[in-house]
């Protein structure tokens, strides 16, 4: 994968803990995932097998996931800005530390080229820092997206890659967890009138 598709990657992990806007951050998500499918496809050139599995996957990432995210947050629309939320800014300074820290104290684990091993890692660090660091649940939810994407591309810069199935498989997981996240998020929105995360803290039975 190029130098400018890797920054691309991660420029997307950085918008979705910066953006304020759900739906921006899902289409931040579906280019990311579009990204790496349409990389699966490059890389599957001549293996038919391999190309309908890139195929799938960039369909399954790219297209459905969003698709189901966009729906929970028409159904969930916010009246106002969370007030939980820290600045753009602190929370941005705070994910990069985070993930900096990560990358440079990651011993490398054996993919073929590094600067993919060193964007696999930020991006699982990044997602996983998002779902930190930002209150509202389809964020959340995103956050851990994000980190996939990271393993998925760590997948792809291994040498021989991930078998068909298992690939197929991750994907048909995702989407039940995306689907359960969506679920979990309107009916946050339902009981709280907000899908600020934070609100959990003061409910009681």
């Amino acid at each position: 994968m190029s130098e400018a598709a890797i920054w691309l990657l991660v420029a997307c992990a950085c918008g979705v803990i910066v953006v304020r806007r759900r739906r921006v951050a899902v289409a931040l998500l579906a280019a990311q995932s579009m990204l790496l499918g349409a990389f699966a496809i490059v890389d599957a050139a001549g293996e038919s097998s391999a190309l309908l599995v890139g195929g799938v996957i960039l369909a399954g990432k790219a297209i459905v996931l969003p698709a189901v995210l966009a729906v929970v947050v028409t159904r969930t629309r916010e009246a106002q800005p969370i007030a939980s939320e820290r600045h753009p800014l602190a929370r941005l300074t705070l994910a990069l530390a985070i993930a900096l820290a990560v990358v440079t104290l990651m011993p490398r684990f054996g993919l073929t080229d590094a600067r993919a091993e060193h964007a696999a890692v930020g991006l699982m660090a990044l997602g996983i820092a998002t779902a930190v660091v930002r209150r509202p649940a389809i964020f959340q939810a995103l956050g851990f997206l994000v980190a996939e994407n990271g393993l998925y591309l760590a997948a792809l810069s291994a040498p021989g890659g991930l078998p068909a199935v298992i690939e197929l498989g991750l994907v048909f997981d995702l989407v039940v967890v995306t689907c359960v996240a969506g679920a979990f998020g309107t009916k946050i929105h339902e009981e709280l009138g907000s899908g600020d995360t934070s609100l959990l803290g003061g409910a009681r039975d």
